[in-house]
Formats: C-alpha cells, structure tokens, sequence
C-alpha cells in the first residue's frame, strides 16, 4: 500500500509517498538536521517514506516544518481510510537524559496540548517542533498530548520524532521490526 500527498504553495513544493516494504526512505527537505529527524521517524515507525521538499531556505525554514507536517497530516488522514487503526495510542520514548511522551486519540477533532520549553538547537527551535506537531493535528484531525524533557536538545528533538513514529505504528497497527534496532 502505498499513500501519495503533493503541496504546492508558493513557498514551498512537496512531493510525499509513504509505503510499507522494506525499500530505504529518500528524504530531501533541504535541511540536513530535519532530514535526519524525518529518517528516524520513519525507521522507529517501520514505515517508508520518499519526501521532496523545494523551498526558499534562505527565507526561513519555517514554512518547509509547517507544510511538512501539514502533508502528514493529510497523509494519516487518508490513512485511515484505508488501514485498520487503534483509537488510543500512547509511547514514552526515552534518548540518554531526555524523554518524549505522546498521547494520541485519533478522534476527528484537532487538540494539541504541548510541554516544554522553547529552546533552539542550532538553528532548530522548539517553535519549528511545535509548527509541526500543530499542522499535523489540525490536518489529520487528531488530539494529541505532548510532554518533552531533558538537558541536550539535539536528543530531545530526536526522541520526539523517534517517539511520533512510534505513535504512527501504534495506531495503525504496524509490525515491528525486529532484525534492526537502530539506524546506525
């Protein structure tokens, strides 16, 4: 099965299909560190996904985490028309000294409740996570409780990602992949 969403506007050129088979996700957003993010979401989530982002970096980055989490919100909605899904999902997602908690209700009404604290890691900040989690959430019509904690902002950030592919296959009842356990 596979699930395709393209966003054009004209700050941004998305091009995304999510899959389930054992292929190597292409994630090109322009922005390395998010990149990154995007690959353990997928890995942690045991599914696929081949993403193109075309922006105006120079700009600012913050439309590219806004549409991308607007195209994944679009992608879990049409999900769930086609797969199998669990109400209730939640995870606790530790990375060294942080730690993520997400609580979903795939509910059909957009809710976030979000907590930590607005800290940049390198040029990524809290308010581009929070963008994220809140296109997401009006797009995919889901409530969502996020609770995010720890000293080292880079393993905060990842333990996110890490902890919403989880999420993502909590819901749909996706296998876990039990030969690998890291992407290093």
């Amino acid at each position: 099965m596979k699930i395709y969403y393209k966003r054009i506007t004209s700050e941004t050129k998305i091009f995304c299909k999510i899959y389930f088979c054992n292929k190597k996700s292409k994630i090109k957003t322009g922005i390395s560190f998010l990149n990154h993010m995007l690959e353990q979401m997928c890995f942690h989530g045991n599914f696929n996904m081949t993403l193109y982002c075309f922006s105006d970096l120079s700009i600012d980055i913050h439309h590219v985490v806004e549409d991308i989490g607007i195209v994944f919100g679009k992608i879990f909605k049409k999900l769930k028309k086609k797969k199998k899904y669990k109400r209730y999902s939640y995870c606790s997602i530790p990375m060294d000294e942080s730690i993520t908690k997400i609580s979903l209700d795939v509910s059909g009404r957009s809710y976030y409740n979000i907590i930590f604290k607005n800290i940049t890691y390198f040029f990524f900040g809290f308010d581009y996570l929070k963008e994220f989690i809140v296109s997401f959430v009006n797009n995919a019509k889901v409530t969502m409780h996020v609770k995010n904690k720890g000293k080292n902002m880079h393993h905060r950030i990842e333990s996110f990602f890490k902890a919403f592919g989880i999420i993502i296959k909590k819901t749909f009842l996706l296998k876990d992949n039990l030969k690998k356990h890291s992407t290093k």
